[in-house]
C-alpha cells in the first residue's frame, strides 16, 4: 500500500502538460515512486468568466481528496501541490478539512498534510494595477460595477475580495497555532507580473514557510524545466521542497503578545495628514511601542460617496491592510479609529469578513445606519468596545446620508447624528460635539480619544450640546423626500430630452444614456 499521497491542482486553465513532465522526474525521488506514492490530479474547470467561487472549487477538491483517502485506506503523509489559482483552492480545502471555524467536519487527511508546495499561488489575490497587466484595471472595473459579473469566479481572485481576505486571516491564525504546521514553499518566477514576493507574507513570515525564485520564469511557464538554462539545477531547486525533512520539534508561535496596532482611517475630502498625524503623535508619545497605521485610500470626494459601487470600492482594501499587519504579528490586538467614510469601510468590512477583529472601535461622524448590527459584531467577537462620537451640525450625515436613503440606499445612514439602535453595555454614545462633520476630531478631543484607545476610558468632553437645532433636525427628516423630488425632476428632464430634444427620439435617448454613463465613469474614476 502507498504511504504517500500527492495532490496537484492546476491553474485556472486546467492544463497539466508541464506538470506531467515535472511529475515524472519527481517520481524518481526516494519515496515518491511506485508503489510508495500515489499521484492524483484534481481537475480544474473554473474558468474566470464562469459563475462560481473558489469556495465551491475547494469543496470539490476536498471531497476528491477524501475519496482517494478512503479508497486507499489512508496514507502516512499527504503532499499538496498547486499552481496559481490552484494554490487558493488547496489552502481553502485544507482549512476546511481541519474544521477551522466550523467550516466542515474535520477530515483525517488534513492531519497528515506534511508539506504544501505552491507555484505562483495568488496568495494575496491579483493586484489590480497597470504595471501588472494592462487589462487588469478595466477588467476589475467591469467586475466591480456590473452586478452580474460579481458572480464570476474572477471576482474571488482580486486582491481584497471577501474570499481572499477571509482565507488569509483564517490561514494566518490557524498556522500560527499549530505545533507542527506543514512546510509551505512558494516558487515565483522572476518574470511573473501577477505574483511577487510581497504577495506571500502570510507564508514566508512563518518558521516553516519560505519562497524561492525561478530565473526567467513567468506566471504560466514556471513548471517547465526546459525553459531553464540548467534544467537539472532547476529540478534540484524544486525537488528541495519535496525532500527537505520537517523537524520533529514543535514550532513556536510568531508575534508579540500584548502588541497593539491602531488603524486610523480618514473620511471624505481628507487624507492621513490631518487629525491622523496628530492622534498618531499622541498615541506614540504615551506608548512608544504601539504601532499606529495611518492608512489612506487617497482623496475621496463627496460625489464618489454618492455612488454605491464607488462607495464600496475600498471595503476590500481595508481588509487587505488588516491582513497584511496580522501576518506580521498574529498575536497583536487591533484597535480602530475612523471618520466619515472610514466608518463605512469598517462597518461593511466587519460584515463581510468574520475573521476581522478589533478590541476598541471609535467612530466619528459615522455614516453607518442606526440599525447597523453591532450586537452581532460583539457576539461574534469582532468588536469588544465601541464609542460613537456625534456632532450637533453634521451636514454630510444628517442631510446627505438621510437624503440618499430616500433612494433606497440602506448601507448608509445617520448613525453619526442619531446614534445606533443596539443597546449594548460595551457601546458608548458621546453627543453632541459643537460643530460639524469633523468636530469630534478637533485637537481638544484627540487626547480623550487617545486615552480611550490605549486604556478604554470613556471620559466625556465638556461643552457638549444637548441636541441639534430644531430646524436642522427638521431638514434632516425632510432630506429623503427632497432628494426623491430632485431625482424625479432629473428623471423627468432626461425623458423630456429624449422625446423633445434636437434630434430624433432614438438619437436623443442614446445621447442621454451616453451622457449619464460618462458622468458615472467620471464620478467613479476621476
Amino acid at each position: 500500500m502507498a504511504r504517500r499521497l500527492v495532490i496537484f491542482v492546476p491553474a485556472i486553465t486546467g492544463r497539466t502538460t508541464a506538470w506531467d513532465t515535472l511529475r515524472r522526474r519527481l517520481a524518481e525521488l526516494d519515496g515518491y515512486g511506485k508503489p510508495d506514492c500515489d499521484w492524483v490530479v484534481v481537475p480544474q474547470d473554473g474558468l474566470g468568466y464562469k459563475n462560481g467561487s473558489v469556495t465551491k472549487l475547494a469543496a470539490t477538491a476536498g471531497a476528491r481528496i477524501h475519496e482517494h483517502w478512503v479508497a486507499a485506506g489512508g496514507y502516512d503523509e499527504v503532499v499538496l501541490v498547486a499552481h496559481s489559482l490552484g494554490g487558493l483552492v488547496l489552502r481553502q480545502a485544507y482549512l476546511s478539512a481541519l474544521g477551522v471555524n466550523g467550516m466542515h467536519e474535520r477530515r483525517p487527511w488534513a492531519g497528515k498534510v506534511d508539506r504544501i508546495v505552491l507555484f505562483a499561488s495568488l496568495n494575496r489575490g491579483v493586484d489590480v494595477s497597470w504595471h501588472r497587466a494592462w487589462w487588469l484595471p478595466p477588467m476589475a472595473w467591469c467586475v466591480r460595477v456590473l452586478p452580474v459579473l460579481r458572480r464570476w469566479l474572477v471576482h474571488d481572485l482580486l486582491r481584497g475580495s471577501d474570499f481572499i481576505t477571509n482565507l488569509r486571516i483564517t490561514w494566518i491564525r490557524e498556522i500560527n497555532t499549530q505545533d507542527h504546521p506543514p512546510l509551505v514553499v512558494q516558487y515565483i518566477g522572476t518574470k511573473d507580473n501577477l505574483v511577487t514576493s510581497d504577495d506571500s507574507s502570510d507564508i514566508h513570515l512563518f518558521p516553516t514557510g519560505w519562497q524561492e525564485y525561478l530565473a526567467d520564469a513567468d506566471h504560466n511557464n514556471l513548471l517547465r524545466l526546459d525553459i531553464a538554462q540548467d534544467p537539472d539545477a532547476r529540478f534540484k531547486l524544486i525537488a528541495n521542497a519535496f525532500i527537505t525533512p520537517r523537524g520533529p520539534a514543535a514550532v513556536p508561535e510568531i508575534g508579540t503578545p500584548g502588541k497593539q496596532i491602531v488603524i486610523l482611517l480618514h473620511g471624505i475630502r481628507a487624507g492621513n495628514t490631518t487629525w491622523v498625524n496628530d492622534l498618531k503623535e499622541l498615541l506614540k508619545a504615551e506608548d512608544p511601542g504601539i504601532e499606529v497605521v495611518g492608512a489612506t485610500y487617497g482623496r475621496f470626494s463627496a460625489r464618489k460617496f454618492i455612488l454605491p459601487v464607488t462607495r464600496r470600492k475600498y471595503v476590500g482594501w481595508l481588509g487587505d491592510v488588516y491582513a497584511e499587519h496580522l501576518a506580521k504579528n498574529p498575536k497583536a490586538t487591533f484597535h480602530f479609529v475612523g471618520h466619515s467614510n472610514g466608518t463605512y469601510l469598517l462597518g461593511h468590512s466587519l460584515s463581510r469578513i468574520p475573521g476581522m477583529r478589533f478590541h476598541r472601535v471609535l467612530l466619528a461622524g459615522s455614516v453607518l445606519p442606526p440599525s447597523y448590527d453591532w450586537t452581532k459584531r460583539v457576539d461574534q467577537g469582532q468588536v469588544a468596545q465601541i464609542r460613537n462620537e456625534r456632532a450637533v451640525r453634521d451636514i454630510p450625515v444628517a442631510i446627505l446620508c438621510a437624503g440618499l436613503r430616500g433612494f433606497g440606499m440602506r448601507d448608509i445612514g445617520t448613525g453619526g447624528v442619531v446614534g445606533f439602535d443596539d443597546d449594548l453595555a460595551v457601546k458608548t454614545e458621546v453627543y453632541y460635539h459643537p460643530g460639524g462633520h469633523g468636530a469630534a476630531l478637533e485637537a481638544p478631543n484627540l487626547r480623550r480619544i487617545a486615552q480611550y484607545v490605549l486604556h478604554g476610558t470613556s471620559e466625556r468632553p465638556s461643552g457638549l450640546r444637548r441636541a441639534p437645532a430644531r430646524s436642522f433636525s427638521l431638514l434632516s427628516r425632510l432630506a429623503a423626500p427632497l432628494f426623491i423630488l430632485l431625482g424625479l425632476g432629473a428623471f423627468t428632464g432626461i425623458v423630456c430630452f429624449g422625446l423633445y430634444g434636437p434630434w430624433t427620439p432614438e438619437i436623443n435617448s442614446l445621447a442621454a444614456i451616453c451622457a449619464l454613463l460618462a458622468v458615472f465613469i467620471a464620478f467613479d474614476v476621476a
